[in-house]
């Protein structure tokens, strides 16, 4: 396709919708999405628990969800590439209500664990919003628009466990059913203002161009994993994601069982946890990552990151233990970001579903070991350890980080192969 083909080609499917728009409507899908998310995740391990839970097993239910992104991420990716990140979007978002359903009504363990099951289904279309994102944004941008993307992750953990504060002590099957409506409701919002990013002619011309690479015998994972650069920021992202999602099975037991926390009070440690993402991913990352670079602030964010983990551990009062939770959102809503803004940056334009997509995949199997491990830690050594061991995995991020080289501000439309020289011109 020649230079300045693709936004003519794409103008007739968004109907003139300038792409601020476009972001702004995307921002209100996501978040909405990450509300309903948001509700579970609190009332996930209180309620297994109930059911006669070890930490081992909610460690299961907590990972089931990121186990399903695993498989389905990098097919939704490529499907949005194929047919358009519109309608992938708004079947997620379907099968995510269905899953809360599930949720409201489940009666024992098993039932939970399918509910998750097809959360993740649903959620596994995470990617392709951040390929929308990255389809109505330049390269260089990218971090800023990605970080708008994180503060919607952020905001949507604000309000969902207040929510689920709210209507749990009311009646269990509440939390759910609110999720699900607005997951349904959040379809039917996309239906109506979210248009499409890639029109017909530039979705074709990417699938000729995945065929004439697949006619070389490359394939598209293959191709993106032959570049170092991609690899590395692969590790250090599943890295940090591994450590975080320690928190996912065992906080809102840490908090019940060391400080006597009520649901309600639970719920709001977590909206505390999302206002400080969300000040940190949508506010202060696009101002740091246009000075600074995503790889000089993915290496300052592995501080507080490991330093609030500790806090976490060792916190003798609530007071000490928002510091350690304040510290580890500003830590993690920095990296994230920033990840993600350098994976779409190491791959080229008709990869770029796919690559997002591998992202996603690697972020789920990070979210799929870190809840075993501090499932299986909780049982053997104790409701500090998850949270020091996530330290140390947090740790050995941060010195992977030093690997990392920054980009230039334009990314090549070339193989992935090729994308390596860019990436390591530049100095960090």
């Amino acid at each position: 396709m020649p230079p300045g083909a693709e936004t003519t080609a794409r103008a007739p499917d968004v109907a003139g919708v300038p792409p601020r728009f476009r972001l702004a409507v995307l921002f209100l899908t996501v978040f909405v999405d990450l509300v309903g998310f948001g509700i579970v995740l609190p009332l996930l391990p209180l309620y297994a628990d109930r059911f006669g839970a070890t930490g081992t097993q909610i460690g299961i239910l907590v990972l089931s969800y990121s186990a399903a992104q695993l498989l389905l991420a990098p097919v939704w990716g490529r499907l949005s590439d194929r047919i358009g990140r519109r309608p992938v979007l708004i079947v997620g978002l379907l099968g995510s209500a269905v899953s809360y359903v599930i949720f409201a009504y489940a009666g024992s363990i098993p039932v939970l664990l399918l509910s998750r099951i097809m959360a993740g289904v649903g959620g596994a279309n995470i990617p392709v919003a951040q390929a929308y994102v990255a389809d109505v944004t330049p390269p260089e941008n990218r971090a800023g628009s990605m970080g708008l993307i994180g503060a919607a992750f952020g905001l949507g953990f604000i309000f969902g466990p207040a929510i689920a504060g709210v209507l749990a002590p009311m009646a269990p099957e509440l939390p759910g059913l609110a999720a699900a409506g607005l997951c349904a409701g959040n379809a039917f919002l996309a239906v109506l203002f979210l248009p499409e990013s890639l029109s017909r002619d530039e979705r074709t011309a990417r699938e000729e161009r995945k065929a004439s690479e697949n006619q070389k015998g490359i394939g598209e994972l293959r191709l993106l994993l032959a570049a170092p650069a991609f690899r590395r920021v692969l590790v250090v992202s599943l890295l940090f994601q591994v450590a975080f999602s320690a928190i996912h099975p065992t906080f809102s037991l840490f908090a019940a069982q060391r400080f006597h926390l009520s649901e309600a009070a639970v719920g709001s440690l977590f909206a505390f946890l999302g206002v400080m993402s969300a000040v940190m991913q949508g506010g202060l990352v696009p101002v740091f990552a246009a000075r600074f670079g995503e790889v000089a602030l993915i290496r300052a964010c592995a501080i507080p990151f490991v330093a609030g983990f500790i806090l976490i551990a060792i916190s003798p009062s609530v007071a000490l233990l928002l510091v350690g939770l304040a510290l580890l959102a500003l830590g993690f809503g920095g990296t994230l970001p920033s990840l993600t803004s350098l994976l779409s940056r190491s791959a080229p334009e008709v990869l770029l579903g796919g690559s997002l997509g591998v992202g996603q995949s690697v972020g789920a199997l990070g979210r799929i070991l870190g809840p075993l491990l501090a499932g299986v830690t909780w049982d053997v050594l104790g409701v500090q350890w998850p949270y020091f061991i996530a330290a140390g995995i947090g740790v050995a991020a941060g010195a992977w980080s030093g690997t990392l080289r920054q980009p230039g501000p334009v990314l090549r439309a070339a193989p992935v192969v090729e994308a390596e020289a860019p990436l390591d011109a530049s100095p960090s």
